[in-house]
């Protein structure tokens, strides 16, 4: 190779590393843009792990308490049923010995008393 063509390459290297050199600034400015993102979102990855955690523990006492409350529904279900068999029964009974009425009936509200008419004029 002559010299002259080892110079031209070496100016055109040096003209390209400076490019590079100039793009260098930009390039660390935006690894850190996306350093600074990448910790933030890990920090909200955290954040949000720590919820659904939370969460979680939240739903499953919800649904221990949604169990206890059907077996406390079904246990009430159950008495009103035995209540109800026996106000039956005593019925059944009570009209076996000729009351007319159950001893649970509810008492009849009075009948209004008829409003007053005004006096026929003549």
């Amino acid at each position: 190779m002559e010299q002259a063509q080892i110079r031209e390459r070496f100016a055109r290297w040096i003209e390209d590393t400076k490019e590079l050199f100039a793009l260098l600034p930009a390039l660390l400015d935006h690894g850190q843009q996306l350093t600074a993102k990448t910790d933030h979102a890990e920090q909200q990855t955290g954040r949000l792990r720590r919820e659904l955690g939370e969460l979680r523990k939240e739903l499953d006492e919800t649904r221990k308490q949604n169990e206890q409350f059907r077996a406390d529904k079904d246990e009430a279900a159950q008495a009103l049923a035995k209540v109800r068999e026996t106000v039956q029964a005593t019925n059944q009974v009570a009209q076996k010995l000729g009351m007319m009425r159950s001893p649970f009936a509810r008492p009849e509200a009075p009948a209004p008393a008829p409003a007053a008419q005004p006096a026929p004029h003549e």
